[in-house]
């Protein structure tokens, strides 16, 4: 491995209590050696101990941060979230199940610092996932770059290590649906992949069903493509050309029946497909933020946090004041008051950026 490196530990989770404790000691291990370096934890709402245990390991480290959102948003937000407010040059994401396992993070950072590349993608061998996830990641993959011709890091997975500027820009992209992958190219950004170990889950139940999988293969097909509507377009031509040759070349109910069918199926089709293009107009239009923070033990944007006045001034200092009325004002439940680093006598490295309202822990 690289013999110093800057590089934020990412760690998108949602109701991982029975793995947080045990990714943390592995991370660690693998990633403090670089030098300067901190391990980000991003809970994507969770209802079990994951934050408390996050809490926990906070408070004994401080190299630990960590950012709690308001509800379950999704993984794309999380990491969003995470390339948003990590603080070193370089963020690698990982999985809190350790099915990236820890130790291969060398051979991406490698590859990245030698190759100078912006980002470089793991592509995992002798992956251990049911078959209906490794069939539909290689089956929309392969429709997406083969038919809807969209580019991707092929066979790309979400451990990867990416320059924190370059992955912020991807971030910051005003798309109707966010995908990482195929945002990333269109930027010009320079990637590549590498063959890295996959292992079972460490604890817990895995979070993907097939319903989230087509919904994830849409998002791609129709957020990063027209093709579709071209193809429907083709496909309701060739149904009318066989409705007319069916019914010319019969006579009765039955060729008519038949042409019927294939015409109104392909109405449907093309229905269908419209109406998935207007969810995506819909969602681009709609104005909601794609996170909030409920609390955090990092620098939060007014604009992310929950109980924050997005249109108030930057709150700086360890005398500020509360950055809004939260629920729970006056209660001490939660981490709406600005404050200093809860480990003010150790110093991570991190600054604050002057737009940037501090949310901390009350004692």
């Amino acid at each position: 491995m690289p013999a110093t490196l800057s590089i934020t530990a990412m760690v998108p989770c949602f109701n991982e209590e029975e793995c947080i404790e045990q990714a943390y000691l592995r991370i660690k291990e693998e990633v403090y050696p670089y030098g300067d370096t901190e391990i980000l934890f991003v809970d994507d709402g969770s209802t079990d101990a994951t934050l408390s245990i996050i809490k926990r390991l906070a408070a004994d480290d401080p190299r630990v941060s960590y950012i709690s959102f308001a509800r379950n948003f999704g993984l794309e937000s999380a990491f969003t979230a995470g390339f948003s407010y990590a603080s070193k040059e370089w963020t690698v994401q990982l999985d809190a199940d350790l099915q990236s396992p820890p130790a291969e993070i060398h051979k991406l950072t490698r590859r990245a610092v030698e190759g100078d590349y912006d980002a470089v993608f793991a592509v995992r061998t002798g992956r251990q996932d049911p078959w209906y996830r490794r069939l539909g990641t290689v089956g929309h993959q392969a429709i997406a770059t083969r038919i809807l011709g969209i580019e991707l890091p092929v066979h790309a997975s979400v451990f990867r290590v990416v320059r924190t500027s370059v992955a912020r820009k991807v971030a910051a992209c005003k798309v109707s649906t966010p995908y990482f992958l195929a945002t990333l190219p269109l930027i010009g950004a320079r990637y590549t992949t590498v063959e890295t170990a996959h292992s079972p889950r460490a604890a817990g139940v895995a979070k993907w069903s097939l319903t989230k999988l087509f919904r994830h293969a849409a998002d791609l097909f129709v957020g990063f493509s027209y093709r579709p509507l071209a193809l429907i377009y083709l496909a309701a031509l060739g149904a009318a050309a066989a409705a007319v040759a069916l019914t010319a070349a019969g006579s009765g109910l039955q060729p008519l029946a038949l042409a019927s069918v294939l015409l109104h199926t392909a109405g449907l089709g093309a229905l269908a497909l419209l109406a998935r293009y207007m969810v995506r107009v819909m969602r681009g239009s709609a104005g909601l933020p794609r996170y909030q923070i409920r609390e955090a033990n990092v620098p939060v944007r007014p604009q992310d946090h929950l109980y924050a006045d997005p249109h108030a001034g930057p709150t700086e200092g360890p005398d500020a004041g509360p950055v809004a009325a939260g629920p729970h004002a006056g209660k001490h439940t939660g981490p709406v008051v600005a404050g200093p680093h809860p480990h003010p006598e150790k110093s991570t490295g991190r600054a604050a950026p002057a737009s940037l309202l501090q949310t901390g822990n009350l004692p």
